[in-house]
């Protein structure tokens, strides 16, 4: 029984070589090649990588030009997370970042802006192999991240007698919950 296998193994061994075929697996495969293998008709707008699971392998967050916000595990599985984040909305600026909210867990926050100033944010978790969305904000003036992983929404106040003033919202992941807990002039949408 041994034999048979170890002769099967060389001779699959020896096919693969000669015909040149390339065996891979899911690391050395590009973020792209798999993106355009599951979804060959998508344009990729702006690409990430990043650990975000502490487990030293990258993970990939990918927003194509149609608006999808895609997740690549280190494994090779891409999965939809998000849609309709396009220029239809009037967004002109697009960015991804990866922060730390604890000195065990990263969040990825995905930002549109449209111009002059309002800034989507859209904040996921690394939860069961996948991302799940935390927090949805929106500022009109800006909505920004600081070292600490708090999340500031910057919007506009309107006064009565006209004008503005700028209000800040905060929001602080709590670990606990498992959510973020906003304060000071805030705005969920």
């Amino acid at each position: 029984m041994k034999t048979k296998i170890f002769t099967w193994s060389l001779a699959f061994m020896f096919l693969v070589s000669w015909l040149n075929i390339p065996v891979t697996n899911a690391q050395s495969l590009k973020p792209q090649d798999i993106l355009k293998k599951k979804y060959p008709n998508e344009t990729i707008r702006l690409i990430k990588t990043a650990d975000v699971n502490s487990d030293k392998k990258q993970e990939s967050f990918i927003l194509t030009n149609s608006g999808n916000f895609y997740f690549i595990n280190s494994k090779g599985i891409i999965v939809l997370i998000n849609t309709g984040i396009s220029d239809e909305e009037g967004y002109e600026d697009y960015n991804i970042q990866i922060y730390s909210v604890t000195a065990k867990e990263k969040h990825v926050a995905l930002t549109a802006t449209y111009f002059p100033s309002n800034t989507q944010m859209y904040v996921y978790r690394y939860k069961d192999g996948t991302l799940k969305q935390v927090l949805k904000v929106m500022g009109d003036i800006d909505v920004q991240i600081d070292k600490q992983g708090k999340v500031y929404q910057l919007w506009k106040n309107h006064k009565l007698e006209g004008g503005w003033d700028t209000a800040v919202g905060i929001f602080t992941w709590n670990p606990k919950t498992n959510k973020y807990v906003g304060s000071g002039k805030y705005v969920l949408q």
